[in-house]
């Protein structure tokens, strides 16, 4: 297999299978959501501002998203304290129950992923795919 072929075939199985394991149809979940639910699980004081930087998307995109995490009851907002135009985002109970289902299953199936594999096959991964990444966002 090509590189190519190895990171997409990568990509797909996880996706799959985590929209697989957490019945992202019924719920209609998808990439975006679980990475923003993610983003405001793990941001304090998270603005959409915040989403856009951290997924590399532009600002009518996630304004969409958020409104329809909204919308589905997983996201709550409120003014900021240090500036009123400013909303933060935190996650409501669902939100947070989604998250943590989401969050155990990808733990599963990150175990499933480096089975066999040792703790330095593991970091020489993590060091190679942070390179590629990082040659990818520095062109």
């Amino acid at each position: 297999m090509t590189l190519r072929e190895y990171i997409l075939s990568l990509s797909q199985f996880y996706r799959v299978n985590i929209r697989a394991a957490v019945n992202a149809s019924e719920l209609g979940l998808n990439g975006m959501h679980v990475r923003c639910l993610f983003v405001i699980a793990n941001t304090p004081e998270c603005t959409a501002n915040h989403i856009v930087q951290n997924m590399g998307r532009d600002k009518a995109q996630i304004a969409r998203l958020v409104k329809e995490m909204l919308d589905k009851g997983w996201v709550n907002k409120q003014a900021s304290e240090q500036d009123k135009r400013s909303q933060i985002l935190t996650l409501s109970k669902s939100g947070q129950q989604l998250q943590q289902k989401i969050s155990l299953l990808e733990r599963e199936l990150e175990n499933t992923i480096l089975a066999g594999l040792s703790s330095q096959d593991v970091a020489d991964f993590q060091r190679i795919a942070g390179h590629m990444l990082e040659n990818l966002t520095h062109k």
